[in-house]
């Protein structure tokens, strides 16, 4: 169960800084996650169609008359990150947090960033290794080191897609033609 906190004082651990309490303690290593920990976070969330940030909503039509081409505006949920898919499959187009679209009712499956106490063990590596490798120079002023964690969190991007996608079963293909000719 993470924090936000014990995630940035593990990534600024990894390049060599001390441990954070606070994102109010000063100094390089506070300073930088307090700036750049939120906006790295959602980076890293909208990389995959993570199956435990993964969400589905009817959305909330909203009374006003878009001033667009749209006929409809629907407000998009709090916690929006990034839509995967939008149910009718029909024409959309997203402005800040809204969705418009002509149609009159939205149902959408979207990515939502959920309480760090909720992330599995190997998305929470992921996002270490990515802050370590944004954290090293402006902490550390290396940039080897940060080269390094970049290579690190491209492999366990790797890894964490994978694993993360046990969490869905694979169609099987039941019928291709492509088989049928071969045979």
């Amino acid at each position: 169960m993470a924090t936000d906190i014990e995630i940035c004082s593990n990534a600024l651990i990894m390049v060599g800084h001390g441990p954070i309490a606070s994102f109010t303690d000063g100094g390089a290593g506070a300073n930088t996650a307090t700036a750049l920990y939120a906006t790295t976070y959602e980076s890293v969330l909208s990389q995959h169609r993570w199956r435990f940030a993964s969400a589905k909503v009817a959305l909330s039509k909203l009374t006003a008359t878009p001033q667009n081409e749209w006929s409809n505006a629907f407000q998009l949920p709090s916690n929006y990150i990034v839509a995967t898919k939008v149910y009718p499959i029909v024409d959309y187009e997203i402005y800040e947090d809204k969705l418009y679209s002509n149609a009159d009712s939205i149902d959408i499956d979207y990515i939502f960033k959920p309480d760090e106490s909720k992330l599995p063990s190997y998305f929470q590596r992921l996002l270490e290794f990515n802050l370590a490798s944004i954290f090293a120079i402006p902490v550390t002023d290396n940039s080897t080191k940060a080269e390094e964690y970049r290579k690190m969190a491209e492999d366990q991007l790797k890894r964490a897609r994978f694993t993360d996608s046990q969490a869905r079963p694979t169609d099987a293909i039941v019928d291709s033609p492509f088989i049928e000719t071969r045979n």
